[in-house]
């Protein structure tokens, strides 16, 4: 029995080894590469810790539109969203004096006041994520015009949760927060159930509108802490039109599709920051060897297509390895047979 246990202990310690190595593949295998294209000026240890502070933040957004994409459904609205929960939750905390802490909870909940409206949106008219969600980016970005003219201006005292090692700080919550509810909670249950089957989850008594809804409401936690980081980032926010916020979530958007693809070997809490990372060392190494955005912009969308491709076709050799396994046992029983 004793021999039993060791074998399966040594069997699991194999596999988390394994799930290791091959969730570590994309983001080491783009790092080596322009690790060794620049001669080694993108592999100093100083070079991995700015990468690793720049994705702080598109991690964290990654978190939120990945609440709504665990049903299928993709939030364009969250730069607006966020930029919206910038500039007015930033003057209200302005206005408050209460400082950082005042910055954080005015842009968690005024993003969290977005992502009511817009799940309550989505439950009572039913109309697709992707035309309800542009639309109301619209709106995000213009209602702020309205209240503050001139944007944000925050001062040095709101920026420090941007900086290192804060900001790291900021990102172990996130990710502790995310994989709570993604593994511990039925609410993340049943987000899994519903993206993989929405028919079978409603079939067993799943309320998909509602969990829908809480989606939007979840995901817009993590944009307005990414809100939050954005503002004291940048420290001066102006207004935008015109699809002008989508920029603000692109890392996060560009890096969720490469986390998806990792996920198959870790758990997506992870995922996303090795998502994240591999994608900002992208754009970090395309500028150490100054090439342009648009060569960037060529590279990356080359590579999310070959790993859609193969995370699509994932099942396709194990089918036809054991389509074959039946051809040659029919084959095989054929022959036996007397004629």
């Amino acid at each position: 029995m004793s021999e039993v246990n060791a074998l399966k202990k040594q069997s699991k310690v194999l596999d988390l080894i394994r799930r290791v190595i091959l969730s570590l593949i994309i983001p080491f295998a783009i790092w080596l590469v322009f690790a060794i294209a620049s001669n080694g000026r993108t592999a100093s240890r100083a070079m991995f810790f700015s990468v690793l502070r720049q994705s702080v933040m598109p991690s964290i957004i990654c978190y939120g539109l990945m609440m709504n994409m665990c049903v299928g459904m993709m939030n364009f609205a969250a730069g607006g969203m966020m930029l919206c929960a910038c500039i007015i939750g930033g003057n209200l905390a302005k206005a408050s004096g209460l400082g950082i802490p005042a910055l954080v909870i005015c842009c968690v909940l005024v993003c969290v006041v977005e992502g009511v409206i817009l799940g309550a949106l989505y439950r009572a008219i039913h109309v697709p994520s992707i035309v309800l969600t542009i639309g109301m980016m619209l709106l995000y970005e213009a209602f702020p015009q309205i209240v503050y003219v001139n944007g944000l201006n925050i001062t040095a005292e709101y920026t420090y949760l941007s900086r290192a090692p804060y900001c790291f700080y900021v990102l172990a919550i996130c990710l502790v927060l995310f994989y709570i509810i993604y593994n511990k909670t039925a609410f993340g249950h049943n987000l899994r159930a519903i993206g993989n089957n929405q028919a079978i989850a409603n079939s067993v008594g799943l309320d998909s509108d509602k969990i829908k809804f809480v989606s939007y409401v979840a995901g817009a936690i993590f944009l307005g802490v990414g809100a939050m980081l954005y503002a004291s980032t940048n420290g001066e926010i102006r207004n935008v039109t015109s699809l002008g916020s989508m920029s603000i979530m692109m890392d996060g958007f560009m890096g969720m599709f490469i986390a998806m693809f990792i996920a198959q070997f870790c758990d997506m809490s992870f995922a996303v920051v090795l998502g994240v990372y591999g994608m900002k060392m992208l754009s970090v190494g395309f500028v150490a060897l100054g090439m342009s955005s648009t060569v960037r912009d060529i590279v990356q969308g080359i590579i999310l297509l070959i790993l859609m491709a193969i995370s699509a076709n994932a099942g396709l050799f194990e089918r036809l390895r054991a389509d074959r396994e039946f051809r040659d046992e029919c084959n095989s029983m054929a022959a036996a047979q007397p004629k």
